[in-house]
């Protein structure tokens, strides 16, 4: 079940409307701030971003990822900005957002958001995953996928009105210390659930080859976008490896383009921004 505004909350022309969603004991805050006139509907591409922004820290002191060093680290959301809006992408999937950053990248890229914290009553409370988009947010919803030990996992999903779809755009940062299929399972089943045509993004913390990538793709049916066309700028996202992903269900989208931003902004975090360019089936 999704908990989220109803029609009779639906934003209004210059007036955000904020909601609160609960499940499983966790609660992610979603806010609608463009105005009516701003917020998109029919298009026949979209363009999704994932990006793993390191807590505005960029590459500082490179490796470190300790909750001291990111809590201590200068900050440079500026960077964060201008490498998002260098590809004016429509969807944005962010993973390892402080709590007290979300709306403010918001705000500066106008785009509406939905975010929770991965573990709200313990590890990981003050960080978690955002979706951010150009759309009207209708619904939204945290999961949990598990974790090592006592450091919990969630996946963020908004959905939002695009084309006239009901379109489920999933915000996904998985346990690099959890190597079993289990997660990516509890995110396809969360999907399945959904019934909506879907976009996974984030930092996956697997490998191309990886059994857990198969499962998406070949099981669940969707597409890799980065193997999806013949461009070297889609692959490594993190020390020259790929670990960052958007999978589009390939009953709905084809997939047009994909790529890392220029390296101009390759300081702004130690994972490359990805995006793709997707088209409506």
């Amino acid at each position: 079940m999704l908990y989220g505004v109803g029609s009779s909350k639906r934003i209004q022309a210059g007036v955000a409307v904020a909601f609160v969603c609960l499940l499983l004991s966790a609660s992610c805050t979603t806010q609608n701030i463009r105005s009516a006139s701003d917020t998109p509907n029919i298009q026949e591409t979209l363009i999704v971003m994932a990006f793993n922004i390191r807590h505005g820290c960029g590459v500082e002191n490179w490796g470190a990822a300790s909750s001291s060093f990111f809590r201590g680290c200068t900050k440079r959301l500026d960077r964060v900005v201008s490498a998002i809006r260098s590809v004016d992408p429509d969807v944005v999937g962010l993973q390892e957002v402080d709590s007290a950053h979300v709306a403010e990248l918001a705000a500066a890229l106008d785009m509406n958001y939905a975010y929770s914290p991965h573990n709200p009553s313990g590890y990981g409370r003050w960080w978690g995953n955002a979706v951010l988009t150009k759309f009207e947010i209708l619904d939204s919803e945290v999961t949990s996928v598990g974790g090592s030990g006592s450091i919990n996992r969630s996946v963020v999903t908004a959905v939002a009105l695009i084309n006239d779809h009901r379109t489920a755009l999933v915000s996904v940062h998985t346990d690099h210390r959890l190597h079993s299929e289990s997660s990516i399972t509890s995110i396809l089943d969360h999907v399945e659930s959904l019934a909506l045509p879907t976009i996974l993004i984030g930092d996956f913390n697997m490998a191309p080859l990886d059994s857990r990538t198969s499962l998406i793709t070949k099981t669940a049916g969707f597409i890799d976008t980065a193997a999806a066309v013949n461009t070297g700028q889609a692959m490594g996202t993190f020390g020259g490896h790929r670990i960052d992903y958007i999978f589009a269900q390939a009953s709905s989208f084809e997939v047009l383009d994909a790529s890392v931003v220029a390296p101009k902004h390759h300081n702004a975090s130690d994972h490359l921004a990805y995006y793709t360019k997707l088209r409506w089936k």
